[in-house]
């Protein structure tokens, strides 16, 4: 699901960045996709951006900690509360022995999130088969001082290079809703005994 999402979004970003700029190489893309490998080398392919999970955080405050009950009929079907999440992802540019364009590049990903920080259902129809996982997603870019950025390039185990971050929010992970084992109580008998 989470991943659904980012790769329609990588999709969509790809798109308006290929619109806007054009390299010799013909090969422009934005992939979402481990930055590195599992022997911890750069599996970023040459002239493209890669977009990558940073972090998932729980949004407590949004937590309901009531279960939902539903009645139909004599059957009983609960749901159990769902957890809010807010993701951190980064674009990172790999266009190797051309600085420039892997500045431009960031800099068109920047100009996309300017124009269209919101994703919607209405504005983004891609995300139809993702739409019980929320409502809207936000985009917020992600300022982070000089030591924390060692910490980030430390955890994806490679050497900086040109990129944005961002964090994105209200994803909503739920359980669908189950069939209870218990029933709906139809009568009530009382019986009275006289001694």
């Amino acid at each position: 699901m989470i991943g659904d999402l980012l790769n329609n979004i990588a999709k969509e970003v790809a798109e308006y960045v290929d619109s806007q700029l054009e390299f010799s190489s013909g090969k422009k893309s934005v992939l979402l996709i481990k930055p590195t490998n599992s022997k911890g080398e750069l599996s970023i392919p040459d002239n493209s951006v890669c977009l990558s999970l940073l972090n998932i955080d729980e949004d407590a405050t949004m937590r309901n900690p009531m279960i939902k009950k539903r009645v139909e009929g004599t059957k009983v079907y609960t749901q159990t509360p769902g957890i809010s999440l807010d993701l951190s992802i980064i674009f990172i540019a790999n266009f190797p022995n051309d600085y420039v364009n892997e500045l431009n590049y960031i800099t068109k990903i920047i100009e996309f999130f300017q124009k269209k920080d919101t994703f919607t259902l209405a504005n983004t129809p891609s995300l139809k088969k993702q739409e019980r996982f929320f409502e809207q997603l936000v985009f917020k870019l992600s300022t982070t001082k000089l030591e924390d950025q060692h910490n980030v390039w430390s955890l994806l185990g490679i050497k900086y290079m040109p990129s944005v971050m961002y964090s994105v929010g209200k994803i909503l992970v739920q359980e669908d809703e189950k069939l209870s084992d218990g029933r709906v109580v139809e009568r009530v008998a009382r019986e009275i005994r006289k001694k």
